[in-house]
């Protein structure tokens, strides 16, 4: 019997890894630290509403309810059944992994198809809009008005990507004629499949929330300990360096090669080596955009996890990463020459720090609670627009 070539190269790979650790000791407690730093100032507040939230949400039946009614939009548009609209909205605003992480979710619960959620989560991936405009514009660039500009063609890209996917798919057959007598008929189902109390329920959705972000701030860790390594080792940096020289046909300045392959493997310090770069503006903006929507190897492999204990296959979630990058570059080489006057001004003169834990939690609880206003309040004139039409 031979052993398996994968995961023989992948056992070397981790051999290598070890003993880096054990000649590197500093690197690793560096990188581990930095990783926490920030997992606990950024990702476990901007997460938590969202994961305890969309639990809650999920027991109570608000999820089916307000998808039923939203079912004709999500038909129309991507080809999706209608609780693919919470994912969409939680996708777009609580940023990585959340999306893959929540048609994950809903497939457990019976609420997506496999491949549903697959393509679900191959155009939910985002960064959030606090790391864009705050972490990118304002703390990596220096320069606030560059923010709009990246959330924009961050999102717009990912969007095309998922009408791109709704070209290829089956059209959803409607699940009822009368989608207000579904919603209400399905809100009835999830209140007599759930019989947990109140305390229960708030217990079970923290401790959701807890473990997965406990997952989540495993793999920043491990990733955060290879990039101080990749940083502090010379042969490593130049593997970095050779990643990098895979985008020359780009165009893109041999400054800004490092940042590529730093943003191979984590969002975050690729974006800050192409912001620290000696380049032009616009190809940074370049390098930040494919960096921001190929979401870093940390990301990809934290999404991957969570889809595949769903049994969700995982093609079309790289599928998106690579379409989105495609589209990140049309729409910044269109786009940019309309911007280009007030993208180019004085960067700003109030250094930026990293937002503290409270305040990350402030911004991603208003925007959790915006969020799930704003499904309601579809969910409600929807409601009214099929009972006026009824009559």
């Amino acid at each position: 019997m031979r052993p398996n070539l994968r995961k023989t190269l992948l056992a070397l790979l981790i051999s290598l890894f070890f003993m880096l650790m054990i000649t590197h000791p500093a690197a690793i407690y560096r990188g581990a630290t930095g990783g926490l730093s920030i997992w606990w100032q950024i990702i476990f507040p901007s997460l938590l509403p969202f994961f305890v939230t969309t639990e809650v949400l999920l027991a109570l039946g608000v999820i089916q309810f307000s998808g039923a009614l939203l079912e004709p939009f999500t038909q129309k548009v991507f080809r999706l059944p209608g609780n693919a609209a919470f994912v969409l909205a939680v996708g777009y605003t609580s940023g990585y992994p959340m999306g893959a992480v929540m048609a994950a979710r809903l497939t457990s619960q019976k609420l997506l198809s496999p491949s549903e959620a697959s393509r679900l989560a191959a155009f939910t991936n985002n960064a959030s809009p606090i790391f864009i405009l705050v972490a990118v514009a304002v703390g990596m660039y220096q320069n606030p008005a560059l923010g709009p500009f990246l959330a924009l063609i961050h999102y717009l890209s990912n969007i095309l990507s998922g009408l791109v996917f709704s070209f290829f798919a089956r059209p959803v057959q409607s699940r009822a004629e009368n989608p207000w007598r579904h919603a209400v008929e399905t809100l009835a189902r999830a209140h007599q499949q759930d019989v947990r109390n109140t305390g229960q329920l708030a217990g079970d959705a923290i401790r959701y929330a807890v473990n997965s972000l406990f997952i989540i701030g495993g793999f920043i860790c491990i990733f955060a300990v290879v990039l101080q390594l990749f940083n502090e080792v010379s042969i490593l940096r130049m593997v970095m360096n050779f990643l990098g020289g895979f985008f020359p046909k780009l165009g893109l300045p041999q400054e800004l090669w490092p940042a590529m392959g730093a943003g191979l493997f984590e969002v975050t310090l690729g974006a800050k080596t192409a912001a620290a770069a000696d380049a032009p503006l616009f190809s940074k903006i370049i390098v930040t955009e494919i960096i921001l929507a190929w979401s870093g190897l940390s990301i990809v492999v934290q999404a991957l996890s969570f889809l595949s204990a769903a049994k969700v296959p995982g093609g079309y979630f790289i599928l998106g990463r690579l379409l989105q990058v495609i589209f990140a570059c049309i729409l910044t080489c269109i786009f940019f020459p309309l911007f280009a006057p007030q993208l180019s001004q004085t960067a700003a003169t109030i250094p930026a720090t990293m937002p503290s834990f409270a305040t990350t939690l402030r911004w991603a609880t208003v925007l959790c609670l915006t969020v799930n206003l704003g499904l309601t309040t579809v969910a409600v004139l929807s409601a009214c627009y099929y009972k006026v039409r009824r009559r």
